[in-house]
């Protein structure tokens, strides 16, 4: 076999390709021997009807194209190892001369990574805020845990709180297209009045009311409401309170601090100080992921590259696939029926997720680009760290994880993705300069 170079354009190139007569031949005959022993000819034992009644049968044409399709795969190898390409598909292929006795020609077209320049890593520079935690954000944390552990507890004959928990029965009324007024319902739902998602007219409506009484509100519908068809009219709720309930919290006690600590804890100061740390931690943890994305980002639209069209289809099929299959399980619904609902062409939905998907192949190809230059290598210890880590997270056996994992080559492919990724960025925190920086939130905190 003979290859030679035709043209490269951006990231595709084009390879004229030739096989000796010999070579072909070979092939032809090994193919025409495996035909024969897959089909029945009358008149014929399987595996023994001659080549010239398989070509009358099937066609010389289509007995060479089996041949040739033998031929392929040790091709495609011994041209990406010469010229050291790093594919990102099959190549396509196109016959220029195919005959016995002849030199067979194939043209080979192969879409290989583009190349990429990075900018100088360290002269990139990211901000990442200082976790601070001041006593009004303690106080207000350690009363979302009172919460979270409070009881509800039915109450009689006295009006509604702005800390109540309340169970209503409604009708809803909205203006129809022709000036006639809809109603729909009965309805029941439950809302925590302490809740900043509960509609300010609703809330207002309820206070002061008894279980029995009846309240009306009327809201404006905006912008972010899921259905559109309602957008900027008005919806009017008549309201039926059915039960009212208090809130009951926890004392603040060892018992509870054991409870939400999951450790012993014996006084106030204590649990105090324990839930700040583990705030500071959070904060910590989140600061260092913002400042991660951010440097990525940087790079990434500092790096100068072509984003391959192929690869950018590629994710946008899968993650169209993706929000087809949310929405069926979440909505029971199809994909044209939710946008429907949500006021969106089929082509405005088409074009953003293009956007994104090219912003994502995008940042992967830099991120393989650093990985390669910085020799980062997924080792065994990597998966045992990873898969422990798992095990600990979910509580399951350690081993079993790694047996389940090794049967499972997508998944064992993407651990190894996500630790290649985890362990490239953290070598580009490494390298960078990082700032830490208090925000703008915190600054007025600390003082």
């Amino acid at each position: 076999m003979r290859s030679e170079m035709l043209s490269q354009e951006k990231n595709v190139l084009s390879m004229k390709v030739e096989f000796e007569p010999a070579e072909f031949a070979k092939n032809v005959d090994l193919a025409a021997k495996e035909l024969a022993s897959k089909v029945n000819i009358p008149g014929f034992r399987k595996g023994h009807a001659p080549r010239k009644i398989l070509e009358m049968r099937f066609g010389k044409q289509a007995i060479f194209a089996e041949a040739l399709e033998k031929m392929l795969p040790d091709a495609i190898e011994t041209i990406v190892k010469d010229y050291e390409l790093d594919l990102i598909d099959e190549p396509d292929v196109k016959i220029d001369t195919m005959e016995e006795g002849s030199p067979v020609e194939i043209t080979m077209t192969f879409e290989v990574t583009p190349e990429i320049t990075l900018p100088d890593l360290k002269e990139i520079m990211v901000e990442r805020a200082v976790a601070l935690v001041n006593d009004e954000t303690l106080d207000k944390t350690i009363e979302e845990i009172k919460v979270q552990n409070s009881t509800l507890a039915p109450v009689e004959n006295r009006e509604i709180s702005p800390s109540d928990t309340v169970e209503i029965e409604y009708f809803t009324a909205v203006a129809g297209d022709d000036g006639e007024e809809e109603r729909h319902g009965p309805d029941t739902t439950t809302l925590d009045l302490n809740q900043s998602s509960v509609r300010t007219e609703i809330r207002d409506a309820l206070l002061g009311k008894k279980a029995g009484e009846a309240a009306e509100a009327s809201v404006l519908v905006e912008e972010d409401y899921p259905e559109k068809n309602l957008v900027g009219k008005t919806l009017r709720y008549e309201m039926t309170v059915k039960t009212v309930k208090e809130r009951i919290l926890p004392e603040l006690e060892p018992e509870f601090f054991k409870k939400v600590l999951q450790q012993d804890c014996d006084t106030l100061e204590a649990f105090r100080g324990e839930v700040k740390n583990r705030i500071l931690e959070r904060m910590k943890a989140d600061n260092q992921s913002r400042a991660e994305y951010d440097a990525v980002e940087i790079i990434t639209d500092k790096s100068v590259l072509d984003v391959p069209e192929k690869l950018v289809q590629r994710q946008a099929e899968a993650m169209e696939k993706e929000d087809e299959e949310r929405i069926q399980r979440s909505r029971k619904i199809s994909m044209d029926e939710y946008l429907a609902e949500s006021s969106v062409s089929r082509e405005e939905y088409g074009q953003n997720l293009r956007k994104q998907a090219e912003a994502i192949v995008r940042r992967s190809l830099v991120l393989d680009k650093i990985g390669d230059e910085m020799n980062i290598s997924v080792e065994k210890e990597d998966f045992e760290a990873e898969m422990g880590s798992l095990a600990s997270t979910y509580g399951i056996d350690a081993e079993r994880l790694v047996t389940s994992l090794f049967k499972d080559e997508k998944r064992l492919t993407e651990m190894a993705n996500r630790i290649k990724y985890k362990k490239t960025v953290s070598a580009i925190m490494d390298t960078i300069t990082v700032k830490d920086a208090e925000t703008a939130e915190e600054k007025p905190a600390q003082e």
